[in-house]
């Protein structure tokens, strides 16, 4: 019963992190840290959610408990590299991001080198720490429902990183749940993984096509 409730919670925090509603995902992981303490789930969960909602620091705590308490991998390798990127430390962010590049496993070297490339160029990573603003303005905007606004706020943030694929996701998410637009849903969501190959963009590229077909099939033969 127990493994139950947690799955529910899983799955309920992870949609809620997919739409943007990241208040109610923290909720839900919250709910799950409280069961079985700093698993690995709850700890890299809850970092992404304060990661999203603009808490670096807070990130990181979790990201590192993580790694000390279970060891270095790829994934946490390039946890504490995306909080460090999004920090405005600039040396700090080159430093974690050359450490991820550095495992023999790292599972997203395209998306690392461009930070990598990024981090190197003053300007490119100032430009880069103003798109996140935009991406924070964007998730205030979306809390309020303006959905309009919060969509040109991720737009302005994914034109000022190009690495931005989480904005990219929310772009995507925007277009497919309020401006039903499946097509250009599934166009975002494709730029988005070629970044950076996530379960969340994979079934959120699957809802769009799907969606897609399902529009294509309703119409008036």
């Amino acid at each position: 019963m127990r493994s139950l409730f947690l799955a529910i919670r899983q799955r309920l925090g992870l949609n809620a992190y997919m739409t943007g509603d990241y208040p109610r995902a923290e909720r839900h992981f919250q709910a799950i840290a409280r069961a079985e303490g700093e698993s690995q789930r709850a700890l890299r969960n809850l970092g992404l959610v304060r990661m999203a909602l603009g808490d670096l620091a807070g990130a990181e705590r979790l990201f590192a408990r993580e790694l000390e308490l279970y060891g270095v991998t790829p994934s946490r390798l390039q946890a504490l590299a995306d909080a460090a990127y999004l920090s405005g430390d600039r040396e700090k962010a080159l430093r974690r991001v050359a450490d991820a590049l550095a495992h023999p496993d790292c599972p997203n070297r395209a998306l690392l080198e461009l930070r990598r490339r990024i981090c190197i160029d003053a300007g490119a990573y100032g430009s880069a720490m103003k798109g996140h603003a935009h991406f924070q303005d964007g998730n205030a905007l979306l809390a309020t429902r303006d959905v309009q606004a919060a969509l040109a706020a991720f737009q302005q943030a994914a034109l000022a990183d190009p690495s931005d694929f989480v904005a990219l996701n929310n772009i995507g998410g925007i277009q497919l749940n309020h401006l039903n637009d499946p097509k250009a849903a599934a166009r975002t969501f494709e730029q988005a993984l070629a970044l950076v190959d996530l379960p969340m963009l994979r079934q959120n590229l699957a809802r769009a096509r799907a969606a897609l077909e399902t529009a294509y099939t309703a119409r008036p033969k």
